[in-house]
């Protein structure tokens, strides 16, 4: 953290809440703030763009059990990629593996520092660096806290989110260090940026102007689909298509703030693979590289993923090859082209210009394979497939039957690792259903998926695609990750675009989906009949993570059959005999009357929760590496067989029992809660469901945090229209800010997207570069 003579101390906007640094121990300032090890890769914050949306991860549980259910090795791939880890962060939630001690400690010290914000100079200076304060609560509503025209001429690919940094410097979100790229979707000239980038991002606490130009550059192409951010942040990868020749995977080197603007841009020129790398200093920033993918004609569709642990990565394009680049940020970038890379997929090119054309890839980390989906057009038999090929060798591993009879498979597959399965989004099925397919990473040509139907008809409009829906916060912190149970949301394409809720249960997918609220107006004529964008899901943790589970033993604790466990805030404790073995293990006192059973092993848990061998009962029942629990911490009261969980946020206190009643033993209750929210938009919004007219796109959010609520009365969160004039685009992919803002407990989450329309007049002339923002109810 800053020293105590770095001038950021001396800023008069800063409010340092004494009581919560000096409740906190020595060892945890002793640790470096800035970055969190992760196996061989350090992370100095947390990405969060379109690949974060595509692969999820349900709860991996922690070493024991992995070890108990044979799959450790598994469950060490999982824990030890950025990717799970930045997850943990941005949601607040525990992380497990070798990367906890730092990501926890982090967690737990911007929790009990959130009134202070921390500008720490090093690598990323800006000048000023107002800082953020508190913003006060609002109804929930969505409102538009600013908004960038991007051009004119054409708007990004509907699946362009943007790409949002934050920084691991502060304890909330930083005016000076959090940037947010935008591609522009123009072709990148003299006078027109090809991607933007822009920070001082947060209306109400950065000044004097929200938001700022962080850099703009022409790249030398238009540049339509989705950006990827390197671990670190400070470089990014994405697709450009020049006026001449084959599509460029570009990777782009940034000083913050890198100078240009939206029609004053720096023209970058590429440099070599070599000087891009420079014996792993880099070249002098801003600098660019640029490789033409090969045997490319063009990339409709797919964006770059980027594996963070082997610095690989993953193109598609549209003559059904599949591309391959390693090293990328770590050495001298080249694509692979030693047979079969680039891979053909089986179905190869056709005449017919929108059939076959790959979506996004996804990686498994695990099984090793990339999963990319194919597009097709309509009564063509070669498309809309879905591929599984091995990263290693090139070699498919299977491909499915043709699922998507309509206009194939647009987006990229919804994958989660830790129960080893894929989610497709089909828009139109040979028996002419909307529906979504589930896949084990692993399928090969003979596999068949699990199928639900979500609605019949389908849409008939001309790009009536079907994009991918989301999981809610049920399903992440489900405690068994390899079946979890949870629930998808997502807006089917027929003419009324409702929004979908499809329960997956024990890693089951539901035969049955349940239709929820009305989205799109069924009265306007069109080509696009309620077409939807894809489906983010936000949890707000402003006011916490509930604790969760409820255990009934038999007898007291000295006759417990064990192992037993328990969850508290994500975390499982293991009830043991005898001294811990591991972290997050606890030791039973299993010597005394029943009474003291109770006691004694509850104070032995108030240790391990709050990690403070000073207040065992038992010698040593703190294990050597445990650390504290982030979201509460406990307290026990002597003579009683009861240990309060009181959230160190806001919530109100629970009570962890321990008794020999027969019936609920241990229970779970209070602690932090929070609302799980779920953010879309929809081509002209229905009437009611939009705060004007039908002559609106419309962004919509609706709580789900109760999945049991949900139905066709849902009534949206907030709502905000966008891109007049009529028959209104709806925006891109949608992208929400990490967890660190909401740690302030002014419960406002900001959110990020493009709108969809060059011929646009609101909020912004043409194509919009728009946050926006909601606060929690």
């Amino acid at each position: 953290m800053s020293n105590a003579n770095s001038p950021s101390w001396k800023c008069s906007a800063f409010r340092i809440a004494l009581v919560a640094v000096t409740a906190f121990s020595l060892p945890l300032f002793a640790q470096d703030m800035s970055r969190v090890n992760v196996g061989k890769t350090q992370i100095k914050g947390v990405a969060d763009d379109w690949t974060h949306h595509r692969v999820v991860f349900s709860n991996p549980g922690t070493e024991e059990q992995a070890i108990k259910n044979g799959s450790r090795d598994k469950w060490q791939k999982i824990v030890n990629d950025p990717r799970y880890v930045m997850q943990q962060m941005r949601r607040g939630l525990p992380v497990q593996g070798p990367a906890a001690y730092d990501a926890n400690a982090l967690q737990a010290f911007r929790m009990a520092n959130r009134e202070i914000e921390l500008v720490r100079p090093g690598k990323f200076p800006r000048k000023p660096a107002p800082i953020l304060i508190r913003k006060p609560k609002a109804k929930s509503s969505i409102k538009q806290d600013w908004n960038e025209s991007l051009g004119t001429t054409s708007a990004p690919t509907p699946l362009a989110f943007p790409a949002k940094w934050s920084t691991f410097n502060t304890s909330t979100a930083s005016c000076s260090s959090d940037f947010v790229i935008y591609p522009t979707g123009q072709p990148g000239g003299g006078s027109q940026a090809s991607i933007i980038a822009y920070y001082n991002l947060y209306a109400g606490g950065c000044s004097p102007t929200v938001p700022a130009v962080d850099w703009a550059y022409n790249t030398g192409g238009t540049v339509s689909l989705a950006p990827v951010l390197s671990q670190n942040g400070n470089q990014v990868a994405f697709i450009q298509q020049p006026s001449s020749g084959g599509p460029q995977l570009v990777l782009l080197t940034f000083p913050l703030p890198g100078g240009g603007t939206l029609g004053s841009p720096t023209t970058l020129t590429p440099v070599s693979a070599g000087s891009y790398y420079s014996g792993g200093s880099g070249c002098a920033a801003p600098c660019m590289f640029t490789a033409t993918l090969s045997g490319a004609t063009g990339d409709t569709w797919s964006s770059p993923y980027y594996d963070y642990t082997s610095d690989t990565l993953f193109v598609g394009d549209s003559s059904g090859q599949l591309h391959k680049f390693n090293p990328v940020f770590n050495g001298a970038p080249a694509e692979v082209t030693t047979s079969p890379w680039p891979v053909q997929m089986a179905y190869g090119a056709t005449p017919t210009a929108d059939q076959n054309q790959l979506t996004s890839p996804v990686y498994d980390p695990n099984s090793g394979y990339v999963l990319v989906g194919s597009t097709t057009s309509v009564s063509a038999t070669t498309g809309g497939r879905l591929y599984s090929v091995n990263a290693s060798t090139g070699a498919i591993n299977g491909y499915s039957a043709q699922l998507d009879v309509g206009y194939g498979i647009r987006d990229a597959v919804l994958m989660d690792p830790v129960a080893s399965q894929a989610y497709v989004f089909v828009e139109l099925n040979s028996s002419g259903n909307n529906v979504v397919d589930q896949f084990p990473l692993d399928f090969t040509s003979s596999t068949t998926p699990a199928s639900v139907i979500v609605s019949s008809p389908f849409g008939t409009g001309t790009t009536s695609y079907q994009f991918s829906g989301t999981f809610d916060n049920t399903y992440y912190t489900s405690s068994s990750g390899t079946s979890p149970t949870g629930n998808i949301y997502m807006c089917d394409t027929a003419n009324n675009a409702t929004l979908y809720q499809i329960p997956i249960t024990n890693g089951v997918l539901s035969t049955t989906a349940t239709a929820g609220p009305q989205l799109g107006n069924t009265t306007v004529d069109g080509p696009f009949y309620g077409r939807c964008s894809p489906v983010t899901e936000f949890f707000n943790s402003s006011t916490g993570t509930a604790a969760a589970g409820s255990i009934t033993f038999t007898s007291d604790p000295a006759g417990w059959t064990l192992p037993v466990t328990v969850t508290v805030e994500g975390t499982t404790y293991t009830f043991v005999n005898g001294p811990p073995a591991s972290a997050d293990e606890v030791e039973l006192y299993t010597v005394g009357p029943a009474s003291e059973d109770e006691q004694y092993t509850a104070e032995n848990l108030e240790a391990v929760i709050n990690d403070n061998s000073g207040e065992c009962y038992t010698t040593g029942c703190v294990y050597s590496t445990q650390i504290a629990n982030p979201s509460v911490t406990a307290s026990y009261t002597t003579g009683t067989d009861a240990t309060a969980l009181t959230a160190t946020t806001a919530g109100a206190a629970g009570n962890f029992t321990l008794d020999s009643s027969d019936s609920s033993d241990v229970a779970v209750s209070g602690g932090i809660s929070g609302t799980d929210y779920v953010f879309l938009s929809v081509f002209v919004g229905y009437p009611g469901a939009c705060i004007d007219t039908d002559a609106y796109g419309c962004v919509l959010s609706y709580d789900v945090t109760t999945p049991s609520t949900f139905s066709t009365g849902l009534a949206p969160g907030g709502e905000l229209n966008v891109s007049t004039p009529y028959l209104a685009a709806p925006t891109s992919g949608i992208v929400i800010d990490n967890a660190a803002t909401n740690l302030l407990g002014g419960g406002t989450s900001q959110m990020y997207f493009v709108t969809q329309t060059a011929t646009g007049t609101a909020p912004c002339s043409g194509v919009c570069a728009v946050q926006a923002s909601q606060s929690a109810p």
